[in-house]
């Protein structure tokens, strides 16, 4: 481990960079004149002389009075309906996918890449935009199939390699579930084609069990933080965490090219809460209610769809207002915050009460698709808390404000410009953190994704993928590399050698 600390001041302009890295792989090489370049870098999975298996960052640096040529080995793309695959054309010495690009760094100078994902495109456009999606919902089954027929063999309750048509579908660490059993994956036997899974059973609150041929092999999006049951829908829980091993279904290709997400396409959206107001103006906590003291009103509130619960709350013998210590709101708040851990209609469900812009709003402390707000009045014989006071008639409240997802740009009336609604979104910094609207960290090789938001929320997702700067690094898979292949160098004087000192990180 090393920290490696990057600093630019260009004018009045800083620039820097300070990052710890697991690696640092330095060569200093004398180039000659000759056409052919000196390799003074390779980007390969073998262990060799000069080879790395990435580069999280490098710096070519001329060390010389003389000046010098660099050349980067990459391979070119193509789009083919949204699909990126490799761009083979005949240079004359056959058909080939490499690339040569040269640049020339003179004396003392140096050359700094953040990465090493290169690649060529054969057309002017994108070579990170593919297919996309965009606010779609995780299916409400919380999985995608994957293998329509099923593993190869029947499976008993024990055995622990499943046989499958393709296993570069799959992914160590994934979860796989067959009926209602959750499998985890922990190792392949193959990088594609026919192989066998090794993997745990009866996980996620599952139980291992006998399978049949034709039964479907799915991939799981359930919350992994809970069982697999836990949930009807793809959902933080209680206390915001969401985990899965997939990117609910979506990045998987049979043959690993242009396989997972492009770093940096990635977004959520959140449903906001649902609420319902009083139809008040200019309250504030120390606006008196109107309730006479020491007496017991109520009304009824349904919360998220579920059963009314009949609230009762009392007045404090002296407090009267809407605020302070013993006032109303605190008084129905602290019914709340029981209720939420009594067996009954409000149980485990959150609800907050308090004044917004001058009026008293009760809010669901979800943000699920089905978050709502719904009061009433008590009925029958109860002192109705409605109608009495500063509290506005049943009849005249507010209407409640159901869930609904945020919009993704927000309108400018003074300008008449649209931008893009920044705090709407959790997103991904191209580096495999999560921020905006929650925290965490998404794999853009697996699609695997943890992060911490608004407590039990559903959300929608956007995200790119078949893209040639999909997935992690690729520097293995034949026609699908996605990096720098080499570093070469030689000197431009004839008559003088020249020195170049590689420093890469990983």
């Amino acid at each position: 481990m090393a920290q490696a600390n990057i600093n630019l001041s260009v004018g009045k302009n800083n620039f820097s960079k300070s990052k710890v890295y697991n690696n640092i792989y330095e060569n200093v090489q004398e180039i000659d004149n000759s056409d052919g370049f000196v390799n003074v870098l390779s980007v390969s999975s073998t262990k060799a002389a000069n080879n790395v298996s990435s580069i999280t960052a490098v710096c070519v640096y001329n060390q010389s009075n003389v000046g010098v040529e660099l050349q980067f080995v990459y391979q070119e793309w193509l789009n083919n309906s949204n699909t990126d695959e490799k761009n083979s054309v005949d240079l004359g010495g056959g058909a080939t996918a490499l690339r040569y690009a040269t640049m020339l760094l003179p004396a003392g100078e140096f050359i700094y890449l953040p990465n090493g994902r290169i690649c060529g495109y054969n057309e002017d456009a994108s070579a990170a935009n593919a297919t996309s999606i965009s606010n779609v919902a995780p299916d409400s089954n919380e999985y995608t199939v994957v293998d329509a027929s099923g593993a190869n063999e029947a499976i008993d309750g024990s055995e622990t390699g499943i046989d499958v048509d393709d296993v570069a579908f799959y992914k160590r660490g994934d979860l796989i579930r067959i009926d209602d059993e959750i499998m985890e994956v922990t190792a392949l036997s193959a990088a594609d084609g026919a192989g066998t899974l090794t993997v745990i059973r009866g996980t996620h609150g599952s139980t291992a069990t006998t399978h049949d041929i034709t039964d479907d092999i799915r991939l799981p999006f359930f919350n992994a933080y809970n069982n697999y049951d836990k949930y009807s829908v793809a959902q933080t829980n209680k206390t915001g965490k969401f985990k899965a091993m997939n990117f609910f279904g979506y990045a998987r290709t049979a043959d690993r090219i242009a396989d997972g997400l492009v770093a940096g396409s990635v977004a959520f959206k959140f449903y906001s809460q649902g609420y319902q107001e009083l139809g008040l103006s200019g309250i504030t906590p120390n606006t008196n209610t109107g309730l006479a003291a020491s007496t017991t009103y109520q009304f009824t509130i349904a919360v998220d769809g579920g059963s009314a619960y009949d609230l009762d709350v009392t007045t404090d013998s002296s407090n009267t207002n809407f605020g302070g210590k013993n006032g109303l709101l605190n008084k129905i708040q602290d019914v709340f915050d029981q209720q939420y851990y009594t067996s009954g209609n409000l149980f485990e469900k959150r609800v907050t009460v308090g004044i917004v812009d001058g009026d008293v709003r009760f809010t669901s402390g979800s943000h699920l698709s089905t978050s709502a707000i719904a009061l009433g009045d008590s009925g029958g014989g109860d002192t109705d808390i409605f109608g009495v006071g500063r509290i506005t008639a049943f009849a005249n409240i507010e209407s409640a404000v159901a869930a609904k997802l945020p919009d993704d740009t927000l309108f400018n009336k003074e300008t008449y410009e649209e931008n893009p609604n920044i705090g709407a979104f959790m997103y991904d910094d191209g580096a495999g953190n999560l921020i905006g609207a929650g925290s965490g960290t998404v794999n853009y090789e697996t699609g695997a994704i943890d992060f911490t938001s608004f407590p039990n929320a559903e959300f929608v997702v956007s995200a790119t993928y078949l893209s040639a700067h999909s997935g992690g690094v690729n520097v293995s898979v034949v026609n699908a590399k996605n990096h720098l292949s080499s570093i070469g160098a030689r000197s431009t004087n004839q008559k003088l050698n020249a020195i170049v000192k590689v420093i890469a990180l990983n």
